[in-house]
């Protein structure tokens, strides 16, 4: 947001009665078009993607960088602006220095999380370079990988493909991502994005946000997504500095914060709704966006998890048997959804100390991700 539609906003916002303007700008789950405190690592990308604008395709590249870093914030917006100049169906970019491009590359983003089986993947891709229909089932990983090779050779555009959230648990490897589209490699490109290095034709590192730069992405934020006033810098630099570089957990918070804010009917998010927040955040614990993409019924269970009280909480078996009752699902389904999202690191095992039994005591579940945000941003 620039200057002049900082003054205008704050001469066309009138008073209401709730604190938020826009949920969307305050979702640690939604990336926006120009991110802030980038500007460094966009530089050293459009080295690497600068064939681009004498139109040849770049090589294989891999970004890497801790969680919160900015990764794919920064992927999915580049990849959006070369979308709309240099792709056919949206134009040409024109320079008085290097020769006029007709729009000759396809640019995919793609998240991993979920596509993240072969299938899935070239599904996805295929999917956006064709208007055909592409099923969903009923063809093999090897028709698709046929048809999209087919689809990337003969097309006049090349295609580059962002593949984000490679090497994750649920996810495919960085190297056989490319190993994919060897066949493809005179017509496609590869950029990879995780938090490891990996081999690739080029690869660039990406470091934590500072305290400084976490404290301008959530004014940004703020300023787009809440009234005037109601977060105040003191408690910005607070978010900033416990979130240490990570912007993912300090979105979070912050989006929690709001909704306990807004439960409360307060016009202001009071100290005490932030700390509370900040506290239905893990350390190093799962991202939103890995929650988010589960099935849905997975999902559901999740959700009916938190809702439950502290004795129906008191083992998996007792909790199982609460989320069964509350739902269509049977407790054997839902048991074996939780051990598996506990085995996801999802949800923690630990175990119960207020047990009466002797002996072992029975574990309960404890989750591993912001749970004010995935109450929110699941119920919407």
């Amino acid at each position: 947001m620039d200057i002049g539609a900082r003054i205008e906003r704050r001469r066309v916002t009138t008073p209401v009665s709730t604190l938020v303007v826009e949920w969307s700008a305050l979702s640690p789950v939604i990336h926006v078009s120009n991110p802030v405190g980038r500007g460094s690592t966009l530089e050293q990308l459009l080295d690497a993607l600068d064939p681009l604008f004498d139109d040849r395709l770049p090589p294989n590249i891999h970004l890497h960088g801790p969680p919160g870093a900015g990764k794919s914030a920064l992927v999915s917006a580049l990849f959006s602006h070369l979308s709309d100049r240099l792709s056919p169906m949206h134009g040409t970019i024109q320079t008085t220095t290097r020769g006029g491009n007709e729009g000759n590359f396809h640019f995919v983003y793609i998240d991993a999380r979920r596509s993240s089986t072969v299938f899935r993947l070239y599904r996805s891709i295929l999917d956006a370079l064709t208007d055909e229909h592409v099923p969903e089932r009923g063809v093999g990983t090897g028709v698709l990988r046929q048809k999209l090779a087919a689809t990337v050779t003969h097309s006049d555009p090349d295609v580059v493909v962002a593949v984000d959230h490679v090497d994750e648990n649920e996810t495919l490897a960085s190297g056989e991502v490319l190993e994919l589209f060897d066949e493809m490699s005179e017509s496609l490109s590869v950029l990879t994005v995780g938090r490891e290095p990996a081999t690739a034709d080029r690869t660039l590192g990406i470091a934590a946000y500072s305290t400084h730069e976490l404290a301008d992405i959530i004014t940004e934020r703020a300023s787009q997504g809440l009234q005037q006033g109601v977060l105040e810098h003191t408690q910005v630099k607070t978010l900033a500095e416990w979130a240490e570089g990570d912007a993912h957990d300090a979105l979070a918070a912050l989006f929690g914060a709001v909704t306990v804010a807004v439960q409360s009917d307060s016009n202001r998010i009071h100290d005490q709704y932030l700390k509370t927040a900040m506290e239905a955040v893990p350390r190093d614990g799962v991202p939103l966006g890995i929650v988010l993409s589960l099935p849905k019924n997975r999902r559901c269970v999740l959700a009916k998890l938190l809702e439950l009280d502290g004795g129906e909480r008191s083992s998996v078996e007792t909790s199982a048997t609460a989320i069964a009752d509350d739902t269509n699902l049977s407790t054997g389904t839902v048991t074996r959804y939780l051990y598996e999202l506990a085995e996801a690191g999802i949800l923690e095992r630990v175990a119960a100390t207020n047990s009466e039994r002797s002996g072992r005591h029975p574990s309960k579940l404890e989750p591993r991700f912001p749970t004010f945000a995935f109450r929110a941003l699941h119920e919407e």
